[in-house]
């Protein structure tokens, strides 16, 4: 199946009347009285002009974004056709630190769009005929202007350019619920539905809050081993080393003591640091040492599941 990227053009018709039979050089001339102008016009709506931001998912096939809405503004229908021009705007990426610009190869589009006579609406595609070959761990940015339309249409300078994002995530990329326990020496507790978003960090890994510590900036990344569907843990950026239990709780601290660890809830065993591609389940049991000494353990075990 063809997925193409649409930029759509929605039309908003207005009439205006007015008549006057006074004959006034003041008037005509715009000095004063209500003056009404015939208005033919092609712009971004409030909405969309500026910037908009997209999410592909890494594939080899083309896919199908939400549309931006273009807004043509005239009076009365259109007995004939209205092209309508775009023109590429780099400049608009440049001005984002943040952002890399889409490579020409990654997309194609005419830049043209022909609103057909009668009509009110057309639309400008832009493929995406392959995404897996963008990097995730980048924001890609695509700058669009309106440049010109036919038949008098003029385009509004103030509305008239948008800075596309475009981000790409892989298959676990999403919003999930954590249900597991946080062990800690002094401070266990239970994690119940806990809303997270896992975030594309590479082709098979994503960033998650470890337990319920994001808000102190704790993250973890998993990796999945697409064949097996093992997880490998690690410390996201800035967050603290983490280390993996697969087989089970820690015995011991780094410093020897015991940790005094027990299951403490009824899907325990099932956290083996793997991912459910059936389920669409995280199921994880990995944490950090603390405390005054930098050598207790706390461990999360969790099962983390796509909404």
């Amino acid at each position: 199946m063809k997925n193409i990227f649409k930029l759509s053009f929605f039309g908003v018709a207005m009439t205006v009347a007015f008549s006057s039979c006074l004959k006034d050089k003041g008037f005509d001339n715009g000095d004063y009285g209500i003056q009404v102008i015939e208005k033919k016009g092609v712009s971004l709506p409030q909405s969309i002009a500026g910037s908009v931001d997209y999410g592909l998912l890494s594939s080899d096939a083309p896919q199908l974004l939400a549309s931006p809405i273009v807004a043509l503004e005239t009076v009365g229908a259109q007995s004939s056709d209205v092209t309508v021009q775009f023109a590429l705007k780099p400049e608009l990426v440049a001005a984002d630190p943040n952002l890399t610009l889409l490579p020409a190869s990654a997309y194609t589009t005419n830049l043209t769009a022909t609103i057909k006579a009668g009509q009110l609406l057309d639309t400008l595609d832009i493929t995406i005929p392959r995404s897996s070959d963008l990097d995730p761990n980048l924001t890609y940015g695509l700058g669009l202007e309106l440049v010109s339309a036919s038949n008098g249409f003029q385009v509004a300078s103030n509305m008239k350019e948008v800075l596309i994002r475009i981000t790409v995530k892989n298959i676990y990329d999403g919003n999930y619920t954590a249900n597991g326990w946080f062990y800690h020496p002094t401070a266990a507790r239970a994690i119940t539905n806990r809303a997270k978003t896992l975030t594309t960090t590479g082709p098979n890994s994503v960033e998650a809050e470890l337990g319920d510590l994001g808000g102190s900036g704790y993250f973890a990344i998993f990796t999945v081993d697409p064949g097996t569907g093992a997880l490998t843990i690690t410390q996201a950026p800035g967050s603290v080393p983490l280390a993996i239990f697969t087989s089970g709780l820690p015995a011991q601290n780094l410093d020897g003591t015991a940790t005094g660890y027990a299951s403490a809830w009824p899907n325990a065993a099932q956290c083996t640091n793997v991912y459910d591609p059936i389920n669409k389940e995280f199921r994880v049991r990995y944490g950090y040492a603390g405390g005054a000494s930098g050598q207790i353990y706390r461990v999360t075990e969790e099962i983390i599941k796509l909404n």
